[in-house]
């Protein structure tokens, strides 16, 4: 991501490379505040930030002062030590500068809008959300957090910010462009109102061809047929976009769940004892897999 266009040389760059353990949706809430501090600060000429496996941070400065002040500052030599202890398996800090350069112009995650499904089902739109739709995101976690506390991980209050809800839809339309998952979320006919969220990850291609699948549905919509209307949409698009396994689990006392999945051809195969940790509590879950192999 960027927030500006690339200043003329001569210009200084402080680069931070990361090669993480793991995704972590909260350390980029953390960067992402570190970076507004940096905008503050006297020489700031902008910022690109680029998350996958090695992840690359550069801010920009008017002079290779201002740069070191920000090499040096607190807050960020801060960020770097805590990210170090949870979430780096190793990372560089660079400064450098530019003199001259070439560029060459590409499309942007938002220019490649065409690419990603809007689907049209019989009550609802079934799409990849843009960050014209950040405040859908927005009250639909915060209007259903206590109905979906139960079945959920245990979140943090910056979970339901509307930051958070930015790098989200940002981190679902980069995965969606890098074949790593595919979020659809139902809205309604005028899309206006959340109702659903579908989220088809770890897609695995290859000799696999399989995601695992999960979901969640608004209280005042249950025992409508919605959920299983979202995610036979979802489905039928990833069988286009040649998946053919998908997994699902449940917690064995989600009838509501089990339901869906059973009406949607699911088989169970197995159960998984301390599976996932739901509410802060780790919990079974009973495992099923829809195959649509020939």
């Amino acid at each position: 991501m960027s927030n500006f266009a690339l200043p003329t040389p001569p210009y200084f760059m402080v680069i931070l490379s990361t090669s993480e353990l793991y995704d972590d949706l909260m350390f980029k809430v953390m960067s992402e505040k570190v970076l507004e501090l940096a905008e503050k600060m006297d020489g700031f000429l902008g910022h690109q930030w680029t998350c996958q496996e090695e992840s690359v941070s550069i801010t920009y400065w008017d002079s290779v002062l201002a740069a070191r002040d920000w090499m040096q500052h607190p807050m960020h030599t801060k960020t770097i030590n805590i990210g170090n202890q949870f979430w780096f398996s190793s990372y560089s800090l660079k400064l450098a500068e530019v003199k001259e350069e070439s560029r060459v112009v590409g499309n942007s995650i938002e220019g490649n809008s065409s690419r990603f499904p809007h689907i049209e089902t019989s009550r609802g739109i079934l799409k990849v959300l843009s960050l014209e739709n950040v405040h859908l995101l927005y009250d639909f976690v915060n209007r259903e957090r206590e109905h979906l506390a139960r079945w959920e991980p245990t979140r943090n209050e910056e979970y339901y910010t509307l930051k958070t809800c930015e790098l989200r839809i940002k981190e679902m339309r980069r995965d969606f462009l890098e074949d790593k998952g595919v979020v659809l979320c139902l809205l309604d006919k005028t899309e206006s109102e959340m109702i659903a969220y579908t989220n088809f990850s770890a897609i695995s291609r290859g000799v696999f061809q399989s995601c695992c699948l999960g979901y969640s549905l608004s209280k005042s919509y249950e025992g409508q047929g919605y959920m299983t209307e979202a995610l036979r949409a979802g489905i039928e698009f990833m069988k286009s976009i040649s998946i053919d396994r998908i997994q699902a689990s449940h917690m064995p006392v989600n009838k509501r769940s089990a339901a869906v999945l059973n009406r949607l051809g699911f088989e169970k195969e197995g159960v998984a004892k301390n599976y996932l940790k739901i509410n802060g509590e780790w919990e079974d879950h009973i495992v099923t897999a829809l195959l649509m192999r020939d």
